[in-house]
């Protein structure tokens, strides 16, 4: 099919990348833009469409990878045309096993794997949730109007439905599997909560390959089953004490999800599926999701990848390691001092993990280092032969300390070339401050699990 827009362009659809509440999302034969078709009843729907698209061209999201109408579609078609990343895909590609394939596990590790998946889950994440910083909401969001790259960069399509909160009254777009319960049931309009639930949908059914309300008796029962699961009247898949949701299908959450999304994923679909207050914000799943992220441990066998902890790798039940532990902490030395510290070791609050394996570097983020929000890289950390490598990248100069005192500081500097030093099995000596050695910090400290090698 053609399309014409209202500058005179003509675009040619070629495939259809998802289909939403209320229209198609195809691709064309330029690959920098996606045109989205919108199917309508009647006049007077035209109408309001119209009115809605042009109210969205003029909200304040332009430095937010949200493609916006770029051109309208000229009559007899009511859609628009927006920038797609070239190359990308949408979500829903990583989220159910096509028909034919052997193993849903072999098809997760093949199509990206648990990094590619918490990378795009979490940069989703973190969009949103700078959206709702601005009063507004998605409203209808689902695997399909995310479009990934394979570095992990996303784009969120189907603009139309942005908008300041709404109320029950107003006029609804959804996709059934991913709306919260109260708007699939017609008791609320959206907001960051009604947001929060279609997103933790869709990072459950991106890591599990499962939907958190469609379980084995759901699934086998008609389809006014499936529609009281939707609002809210069945008990989620993994409900604690309820059973008669349960499911033989998906990946193991215990293999997938770290202790701290599975709690998110009991918080939202437990008691948030009926109090959407009880529900978390995208800011917790953003948090947990690079937490999770961090503690991805490539297999030295087969190349998967997978949470440390687990003693073994999931997918071919080899050994792990070795690699190395980087635990982010907070320290204060004055306090410590003033109090008079025992010499030796000093206390410490844990925040989180980043593994270092042998397959490459890792680095320290802002995240780490001050609890911000970005990507941009501070220091560069890699792990080869029993050697730990330590470069700066962000113009600044860090020091290095042994634990028991300051005689022995290195300093890795901005300019100069990476410091090295060698790991026994167990916590090293050497701490990397993050900031004034003298007072409230970040420091890393290192330790090596031995394993086998590759």
């Amino acid at each position: 099919m053609k399309v014409k827009d209202d500058g005179g362009r003509t675009h040619e659809l070629l495939a259809e990348l998802g289909a939403g509440g209320q229209g198609s999302v195809y691709t064309t034969q330029d690959e920098r833009y996606v045109v989205k078709v919108l199917r309508l009843k009647d006049d007077g729907a035209r109408e309001r469409w119209l009115s809605r698209l042009s109210a969205v061209r003029t909200l304040p999201l332009e430095d937010l990878m949200i493609a916006r109408p770029i051109r309208l579609l000229a009559p007899p078609h009511v859609g628009y045309v927006m920038e797609r990343v070239p190359g990308s895909q949408p979500l829903s590609a990583l989220c159910q096993v096509p028909h034919g394939e052997p193993s849903p596990g072999e098809w997760f590790v093949k199509t990206g794997g648990l990094g590619l998946r918490l990378k795009v889950l979490a940069r989703t994440a973190g969009l949103l949730g700078r959206l709702h910083a601005r009063g507004l909401v998605y409203g209808d969001l689902s695997p399909a109007n995310v479009l990934f790259d394979q570095e992990g960069k996303v784009i969120l399509i189907d603009a139309d439905n942005v908008r300041y909160a709404s109320r029950p009254l107003d006029e609804q777009v959804l996709t059934a599997w991913f709306a919260a319960p109260e708007v699939y049931a017609g008791r609320s309009g959206v907001n960051s909560l009604t947001d929060a639930f279609s997103f933790a949908a869709v990072a459950f059914q991106t890591l599990t390959l499962l939907h958190p309300l469609l379980g084995d008796q759901v699934s086998q029962e008609d389809p006014d089953a499936e529609e009281a699961a939707l609002k809210g009247e069945w008990p989620w898949v993994d409900h604690p004490h309820d059973t008669r949701n349960r499911s033989d299908t998906g990946l193991s959450r215990e293999l997938i999800l770290t202790p701290t999304l599975r709690e998110l994923a009991e918080q939202t679909f437990g008691a948030g599926l009926s109090d959407p207050l009880a529900r978390p914000g995208l800011a917790a799943w953003e948090d947990a999701l690079w937490e999770a992220l961090d503690r991805l441990l490539t297999c030295p066998h087969c190349g998967a990848e997978a949470d440390f902890a687990l003693e073994e790798c999931p997918w071919c039940a080899q050994s792990r390691g070795p690699y190395v532990l980087a635990g982010l902490h907070v320290v204060n030395d004055e306090v410590l001092s003033q109090a008079g510290a025992p010499s030796g070791r000093i206390p410490t609050l844990h925040l989180s993990t980043v593994v270092i394996g042998t397959d490459g570097p890792r680095s320290i983020q802002p995240r780490h280092f001050t609890g911000g929000a970005g990507e941009d890289r501070h220091v560069e950390l890699s792990f080869q032969e029993g050697r730990l490598s330590l470069r700066s990248l962000d113009q600044q100069n860090y020091v290095l300390r042994r634990e028991q005192g300051d005689k022995d500081d290195v300093h890795v500097e901005h300019a100069g070339r990476p410091k090295r030093f060698p790991l026994a099995p167990g916590r090293s000596a050497w701490q990397l401050h993050l900031g004034e050695v003298s007072g409230q910090h970040r420091l890393v400290t290192f330790d090596l699990v031995a394993g086998e090698t590759a």
